[in-house]
């Protein structure tokens, strides 16, 4: 602590940040073993893109012919990576199914993807299974039911805002109160763990309106809240336009951050996962904040590259760890989807590059 804030200038707030959230993720780290993995299956597809997303995710609108084959494809590569895993003898401890936006597609399609991961891999093990329900104009109760039923019991559903008007300059196309319905019908459909993303900077936002967000969130009551911080990427359309905030939303962007702190602390949430991006508007973090027992085991293992990650789909990248070391390797998969299905064979033969890198590093036990 005296070397963060006395040679890298960092200031006693964050170092107290920093220290209440390592605390809190080396709870849930020293749950992982040798033989650990966590599952991360990508479905690069949404409603329309957001302003400030640098993802490579599609509009269905324009991408939509492809969602078939996808399915086809995604499903195949998660049934060849369960042999794989289960002839490493690993252990699955958790699964994300991210994007994109997984509930862009539909219930049938989103319960393909779900049958094909409980069919591959051994889930006796495994202690979360979170599926990303983040734009809340996909939100259905018949994707809502397929997604329990499916066994999955944490989901996310990620207003960023509860600003109409904010709301539409990013490009969204739903409002606050449907983000409301869709939270209340997620309730209703017996889903007992959810988390919800905000975005602090975010253009046309201001500190009076992030607090308000932020007071609409918390009466809504979900398990956890995630604060992001406005990271301006280069492939962004808010980038592109020459719209980066510049110091004054730096600035604004701070308080909130402060603010969702103080508020969430003072309301039973707790900061687990800390990280940082490039970009972002003065400088800030992203922190994860869950009420107890309510944490993203899958954010702090992919994070803090604890445990090897299986990844399948596009843009995908397994992450291979060295058990008991700190050596990693990776697999990439192809970027964009229609890439990824015309050379989906290619990622089938990187895949076969899991069982040698365990028979190099075989410390498991």
């Amino acid at each position: 602590e005296e070397w963060s804030r006395d040679a890298l200038y960092v200031s006693e707030n964050k170092i107290s940040l920093c220290r209440e959230t390592v605390c809190e993720e080396e709870k849930i780290t020293a749950l992982s073993r040798g033989d650990s993995f966590s599952l991360y299956v990508s479905v690069p597809f949404c409603p329309t893109r957001c302003s400030y997303c640098s993802f490579v995710s599609h509009s269905v609108e324009n991408a939509g012919r492809l969602i078939p084959d996808y399915i086809k494809c995604v499903t195949r590569e998660i049934e060849y990576t369960g042999k794989i895993a289960k002839q490493a003898g690993l252990r699955l401890e958790t699964v994300y199914i991210g994007g994109g936006t997984p509930t862009a597609v539909t219930a049938e399609q989103l319960g393909e993807i779900m049958s094909a991961i409980n069919g591959a891999f051994d889930l006796e093990y495994l202690r979360e299974y979170t599926v990303e329900a983040g734009r809340p104009d996909t939100v259905t109760r018949e994707k809502l039911e397929t997604i329990r039923n499916a066994g999955a019991g944490r989901i996310s559903i990620n207003p960023q805002t509860m600003n109409d008007g904010v709301l539409k300059i990013i490009g969204r196309k739903h409002t606050a109160e449907d983000t409301a319905a869709a939270f209340g019908l997620a309730r209703k459909c017996g889903i007992g763990n959810i988390n919800m993303d905000l975005i602090a900077g975010l253009p046309g936002d201001t500190f009076e309106s992030f607090r308000e967000t932020l007071d609409r969130v918390l009466e809504l009551d979900p398990e956890s809240i995630t604060v992001h911080s406005l990271s301006m990427k280069r492939a962004s359309t808010l980038t592109a336009n020459g719209l980066f905030p510049e110091a004054k939303a730096g600035a604004e962007a701070a308080l909130m951050v402060e603010y969702a702190r103080k508020t969430l602390g003072c309301n039973g949430y707790r900061p687990y996962y800390m990280y940082r991006q490039s970009k972002t508007v003065g400088n800030l973090e992203n922190v994860g904040y869950a009420k107890e027992g309510s944490e993203c085991f899958y954010n702090v293992y992919t994070m803090d590259e604890t445990h090897t990650i299986l990844a399948c789909g596009a843009s995908a990248v397994s992450k291979l760890r060295e058990p008991g070391g700190s050596y990693i390797e990776r697999i990439f998969n192809f970027k964009y989807p229609y890439e990824y299905i015309d050379r989906f064979d290619e990622i089938l033969r990187r895949k076969d590059g899991i069982l040698p890198f365990y028979e190099k590093y075989p410390g498991k036990d």
